[in-house]
C-alpha cells in the first residue's frame, strides 16, 4: 500500500524575521515532523508581509455565490481562497504565535478572517462544522512577560477556539511564555514538548498506515 502524503502547514506570525523565538521553535517542530514523517510535504505561510483585511468590497464579494462573482470579485477573494485551500489540505498545522499586547498579532487575526470568511460578521459556536477528517494543530505561544493562562492572556484561548472552529481535531499548546524570567529553562521545556508531540504524531501516522 502506498503511504499517503501528510501535509504540514507552517504559519509564522512574528513580525521579526531574525531573533524570533517562535520562528526558531516552529523550525524545530517542522524539522522534527519532516524527520519523523518521511512522506510529508511542508507548506510555509509567513504572515510577516501582512494579509489582506476585510473591507466593504471584500465582504460584498464573499456574500454572493461563486458562479455569480465578477472577475473583480474573484480577484478580491483570491487570497482568501488560497489560504482556505492550504488549511483544508493540511493534516498538521504549526503556528508560531507571539503575544502582542496580550493577544495574537494583527496579521494572524487577519488570516483568521480570510479563512473564516463565511462567519466574519457573526461567527458563533453553533456554526462550528464537524471535522471531516483528523487534523492536528501545534500552537507555539511565545512572550517575554505575559504568561499563558494568566488573566491578561487572550491568545491561547482564542487560538484553541478558532482552530476547533475550522476543524482541528486535536490541538497541542507549546508554552514558551515568560521568557524574560528564565529563557533557557523555558526553551528546554518547549523543545521537550515539541519532541514529544512529534513522536506522538509519528506513532499515530504509523498506526493509521497499518490499518
Amino acid at each position: 500500500m502506498v503511504a499517503e502524503t501528510i501535509s504540514v502547514l507552517r504559519i509564522d506570525s512574528s513580525m521579526r524575521q531574525h531573533g524570533s523565538v517562535g520562528r526558531d521553535l516552529a523550525e524545530v517542530a517542522v524539522s522534527k515532523l519532516r524527520a519523523e514523517l518521511t512522506d510529508s510535504e511542508i507548506v510555509w505561510r509567513d504572515l510577516k508581509s501582512g494579509v489582506g483585511h476585510v473591507n466593504s468590497a471584500w465582504r460584498d464579494a464573499s456574500l454572493g455565490s461563486a458562479a455569480a462573482r465578477s472577475a473583480e470579485e474573484r480577484a478580491l477573494l483570491a487570497q482568501s481562497d488560497a489560504l482556505t485551500a492550504e488549511v483544508e489540505r493540511a493534516d498538521i498545522m504549526v503556528f508560531a504565535v507571539p503575544i502582542y499586547n496580550f493577544s495574537i498579532p494583527a496579521a494572524l487575526k487577519a488570516w483568521v478572517d480570510m479563512v473564516c470568511r463565511d462567519n466574519v460578521d457573526g461567527a458563533t459556536a453553533i456554526s462550528k462544522s464537524d471535522a471531516k477528517r483528523y487534523k492536528h494543530a501545534i500552537v507555539i505561544v511565545t512572550s517575554n512577560h505575559t504568561l499563558a493562562g494568566a488573566d491578561d492572556e487572550f491568545a491561547t484561548g482564542f487560538m484553541q477556539f478558532i482552530l476547533k472552529f475550522i476543524g482541528c481535531t486535536d490541538i497541542d499548546i507549546v508554552d514558551a511564555t515568560g521568557l524574560a524570567n528564565d529563557k533557557q529553562a523555558i526553551l528546554r521545556a518547549a523543545n521537550d514538548r515539541i519532541d514529544a508531540i512529534c513522536q506522538t504524531l509519528a506513532r499515530r501516522s504509523l498506526s493509521a498506515a497499518a490499518e
